[in-house]
Protein backbone atom coordinates (compact mmCIF):
# COMPACT_ATOMS: atom_id res chain seq x y z
CA UNK A 1 0.00 0.00 0.00
CA UNK A 2 1.27 3.69 -1.06
CA UNK A 3 2.23 6.07 1.93
CA UNK A 4 1.05 9.24 1.98
CA UNK A 5 1.55 12.07 3.81
CA UNK A 6 -0.12 15.58 3.77
CA UNK A 7 1.90 17.73 6.41
CA UNK A 8 5.49 18.72 4.94
CA UNK A 9 8.01 21.15 4.74
CA UNK A 10 11.26 22.70 2.68
CA UNK A 11 13.37 24.98 2.26
CA UNK A 12 10.22 27.26 0.87
CA UNK A 13 9.74 28.32 4.40
CA UNK A 14 11.49 26.69 7.58
CA UNK A 15 11.94 23.17 6.06
CA UNK A 16 15.57 21.50 5.85
CA UNK A 17 15.90 20.66 2.37
CA UNK A 18 14.34 21.76 -0.81
CA UNK A 19 11.47 20.08 -2.54
CA UNK A 20 13.33 17.78 -4.91
CA UNK A 21 14.72 16.29 -2.09
CA UNK A 22 12.29 15.87 -0.04
CA UNK A 23 10.53 14.47 -2.87
CA UNK A 24 13.18 11.81 -3.68
CA UNK A 25 13.06 10.65 -0.01
CA UNK A 26 9.16 9.93 -0.46
CA UNK A 27 9.69 7.94 -3.68
CA UNK A 28 12.00 5.92 -1.48
CA UNK A 29 10.01 5.73 1.19
CA UNK A 30 7.08 4.12 -1.42
CA UNK A 31 4.68 7.15 -0.82
CA UNK A 32 1.85 7.45 -3.75
CA UNK A 33 2.08 11.27 -3.93
CA UNK A 34 4.59 14.13 -2.77
CA UNK A 35 3.03 17.11 -1.27
CA UNK A 36 4.44 20.07 -0.09
CA UNK A 37 2.80 21.96 2.45
CA UNK A 38 4.67 25.14 3.46
CA UNK A 39 3.57 27.03 5.43
CA UNK A 40 1.58 30.29 4.63
CA UNK A 41 -0.34 33.42 6.85
CA UNK A 42 -1.84 36.33 5.63
CA UNK A 43 0.82 38.09 5.02
CA UNK A 44 2.78 35.62 2.60
CA UNK A 45 0.05 33.69 0.97
CA UNK A 46 0.38 35.59 -2.26
CA UNK A 47 4.16 35.03 -2.59
CA UNK A 48 4.76 32.05 -1.39
CA UNK A 49 1.21 29.79 -3.46
CA UNK A 50 2.82 30.34 -6.75
CA UNK A 51 6.34 29.55 -4.95
CA UNK A 52 5.00 26.16 -4.01
CA UNK A 53 3.05 25.20 -7.14
CA UNK A 54 5.97 25.62 -9.53
CA UNK A 55 8.27 23.54 -7.28
CA UNK A 56 5.31 20.75 -7.31
CA UNK A 57 5.47 20.92 -11.12
CA UNK A 58 9.78 20.84 -11.06
CA UNK A 59 9.32 17.51 -9.33
CA UNK A 60 6.92 16.04 -11.43
CA UNK A 61 8.12 16.69 -13.91
CA UNK A 62 11.83 15.51 -12.81
CA UNK A 63 10.72 12.86 -10.62
CA UNK A 64 7.86 11.19 -11.84
CA UNK A 65 5.98 11.01 -8.47
CA UNK A 66 2.85 13.21 -8.75
CA UNK A 67 3.12 15.99 -7.01
CA UNK A 68 0.53 18.17 -5.02
CA UNK A 69 0.64 21.82 -3.97
CA UNK A 70 -0.70 22.30 -0.76
CA UNK A 71 -0.46 24.99 2.65
CA UNK A 72 0.25 25.10 6.26
CA UNK A 73 -1.59 28.12 7.28
CA UNK A 74 0.07 28.86 10.22
CA UNK A 75 0.06 31.43 13.30
CA UNK A 76 -2.84 33.38 11.40
CA UNK A 77 -5.78 34.33 14.31
CA UNK A 78 -9.23 32.34 14.38
CA UNK A 79 -11.11 35.17 12.28
CA UNK A 80 -8.47 35.20 9.36
CA UNK A 81 -8.56 31.32 8.75
CA UNK A 82 -10.98 31.25 5.80
CA UNK A 83 -9.88 34.06 4.04
CA UNK A 84 -6.46 32.62 3.88
CA UNK A 85 -7.54 29.46 3.07
CA UNK A 86 -9.78 30.53 0.19
CA UNK A 87 -6.69 33.03 -1.24
CA UNK A 88 -4.50 29.79 -0.84
CA UNK A 89 -6.63 27.68 -2.80
CA UNK A 90 -7.53 30.47 -5.15
CA UNK A 91 -3.99 30.70 -6.11
CA UNK A 92 -3.50 27.07 -6.74
CA UNK A 93 -3.09 24.85 -3.37
CA UNK A 94 -5.32 21.59 -3.88
CA UNK A 95 -4.97 20.77 -0.18
CA UNK A 96 -5.31 23.38 3.16
CA UNK A 97 -3.82 22.41 5.93
CA UNK A 98 -4.49 24.32 9.44
CA UNK A 99 -1.70 24.68 11.93
CA UNK A 100 -3.93 23.66 15.08
CA UNK A 101 -3.69 24.47 18.86
CA UNK A 102 -0.87 22.36 19.75
CA UNK A 103 0.95 22.04 23.08
CA UNK A 104 4.25 22.40 21.15
CA UNK A 105 4.07 26.07 20.43
CA UNK A 106 1.97 29.14 21.04
CA UNK A 107 -1.22 28.48 18.91
CA UNK A 108 -3.74 31.08 18.17
CA UNK A 109 -6.57 30.17 20.71
CA UNK A 110 -9.93 29.39 18.69
CA UNK A 111 -8.47 28.17 15.80
CA UNK A 112 -9.12 24.79 15.83
CA UNK A 113 -13.42 25.52 15.92
CA UNK A 114 -12.68 28.22 13.38
CA UNK A 115 -10.35 25.47 10.90
CA UNK A 116 -13.12 22.50 12.10
CA UNK A 117 -15.87 24.68 10.61
CA UNK A 118 -14.23 26.41 7.62
CA UNK A 119 -14.69 23.86 4.14
CA UNK A 120 -11.98 25.08 2.44
CA UNK A 121 -9.91 23.27 5.21
CA UNK A 122 -8.64 19.57 4.40
CA UNK A 123 -6.48 19.07 8.01
CA UNK A 124 -6.15 20.05 11.10
CA UNK A 125 -2.86 19.72 11.98
CA UNK A 126 -1.43 18.61 15.64
CA UNK A 127 -5.05 19.98 17.13
CA UNK A 128 -3.64 19.69 20.85
CA UNK A 129 -6.47 19.44 23.01
CA UNK A 130 -8.93 19.42 20.89
CA UNK A 131 -12.03 19.94 22.54
CA UNK A 132 -15.37 18.05 21.40
CA UNK A 133 -16.65 20.86 20.12
CA UNK A 134 -14.39 20.78 17.48
CA UNK A 135 -14.55 17.63 16.59
CA UNK A 136 -17.76 17.17 16.10
CA UNK A 137 -17.36 20.33 13.88
CA UNK A 138 -14.66 18.56 11.94
CA UNK A 139 -17.00 15.40 11.59
CA UNK A 140 -19.74 17.86 9.84
CA UNK A 141 -17.51 19.59 7.41
CA UNK A 142 -15.06 16.34 6.80
CA UNK A 143 -11.67 18.27 8.06
CA UNK A 144 -9.34 15.16 8.99
CA UNK A 145 -8.12 15.42 12.64
CA UNK A 146 -4.26 14.65 12.28
CA UNK A 147 -2.56 12.27 14.25
CA UNK A 148 1.71 13.56 13.96
CA UNK A 149 4.69 11.15 13.76
CA UNK A 150 6.19 14.82 15.45
CA UNK A 151 7.83 14.39 18.55
CA UNK A 152 7.18 18.27 19.08
CA UNK A 153 3.34 17.93 18.63
CA UNK A 154 2.44 14.89 19.57
CA UNK A 155 2.51 15.00 23.19
CA UNK A 156 -1.73 15.09 22.82
CA UNK A 157 -1.94 12.15 20.34
CA UNK A 158 -3.77 9.64 22.78
CA UNK A 159 -5.91 12.83 23.08
CA UNK A 160 -6.79 13.49 19.74
CA UNK A 161 -7.62 10.00 19.31
CA UNK A 162 -10.20 9.78 22.20
CA UNK A 163 -12.06 12.71 21.49
CA UNK A 164 -12.17 11.94 17.46
CA UNK A 165 -13.34 8.45 19.01
CA UNK A 166 -16.30 10.10 20.50
CA UNK A 167 -17.57 12.22 18.12
CA UNK A 168 -16.72 10.41 15.11
CA UNK A 169 -14.59 12.19 13.84
CA UNK A 170 -11.84 11.25 10.89
CA UNK A 171 -8.45 10.45 11.61
CA UNK A 172 -5.19 11.13 9.37
CA UNK A 173 -1.53 10.56 9.92
CA UNK A 174 1.12 13.27 9.19
CA UNK A 175 4.52 13.24 9.58
CA UNK A 176 5.07 17.53 9.60
CA UNK A 177 8.35 16.52 8.40
CA UNK A 178 11.15 19.56 7.52
CA UNK A 179 13.65 17.23 7.10
CA UNK A 180 13.91 13.71 4.89
CA UNK A 181 15.08 11.68 7.66
CA UNK A 182 11.48 12.32 9.53
CA UNK A 183 8.81 11.39 6.40
CA UNK A 184 6.82 8.73 7.43
CA UNK A 185 7.76 5.36 6.47
CA UNK A 186 5.58 2.28 6.56
CA UNK A 187 7.35 1.06 10.56
CA UNK A 188 6.43 4.43 11.77
CA UNK A 189 3.41 4.86 10.76
CA UNK A 190 2.25 1.56 12.75
CA UNK A 191 4.11 2.51 15.78
CA UNK A 192 2.26 6.40 15.84
CA UNK A 193 -1.10 4.66 15.53
CA UNK A 194 -0.94 1.79 18.14
CA UNK A 195 1.23 4.18 20.34
CA UNK A 196 -1.67 6.80 20.31
CA UNK A 197 -4.40 4.30 21.60
CA UNK A 198 -5.66 2.69 18.39
CA UNK A 199 -6.16 -0.93 17.90
CA UNK A 200 -3.97 -2.61 15.25
CA UNK A 201 -7.14 -3.14 13.51
CA UNK A 202 -8.32 0.44 13.65
CA UNK A 203 -4.92 1.71 12.65
CA UNK A 204 -5.14 0.10 10.14
CA UNK A 205 -8.20 1.58 8.86
CA UNK A 206 -7.08 4.84 9.52
CA UNK A 207 -3.77 4.12 7.39
CA UNK A 208 -5.57 3.59 4.38
CA UNK A 209 -8.53 5.23 4.57
CA UNK A 210 -7.76 8.66 5.89
CA UNK A 211 -5.79 9.67 2.48
CA UNK A 212 -8.07 8.31 0.05
CA UNK A 213 -10.78 10.13 1.78
CA UNK A 214 -8.55 13.42 1.86
CA UNK A 215 -8.08 13.24 -1.54
CA UNK A 216 -11.94 12.24 -3.24
CA UNK A 217 -13.05 15.05 -0.78
CA UNK A 218 -11.23 17.12 -3.12
CA UNK A 219 -11.86 15.26 -6.53
CA UNK A 220 -7.94 14.92 -6.65
CA UNK A 221 -7.34 11.75 -9.10
CA UNK A 222 -3.54 10.67 -9.51
CA UNK A 223 -1.94 10.37 -12.78
CA UNK A 224 -2.30 6.81 -14.52
CA UNK A 225 0.42 4.21 -13.06
CA UNK A 226 0.61 6.42 -9.86
CA UNK A 227 0.14 4.60 -6.95
CA UNK A 228 -3.08 5.24 -5.38
CA UNK A 229 -4.88 4.62 -2.11
CA UNK A 230 -6.21 0.79 -1.29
Amino acid sequence: MALFDFHTHTTLSDGAADPLTMARRCLANGYGAYVCSDHVDDRTVADRVPQIVAACRQVAAELGIPALPAVEITRVEASLIARVATAARRLGAELIVVHGETLGDHAQPGVNLAAARCPEVDILAHPGLITAAAAAAARETGVHLEVTSSNFHGLTNGHVVRIATAEGASLLIDSDAHRPEALLTSERIDQVLVGSGLTPERAAAVRRDGPAAVLARRGLVLPQGAAAPA
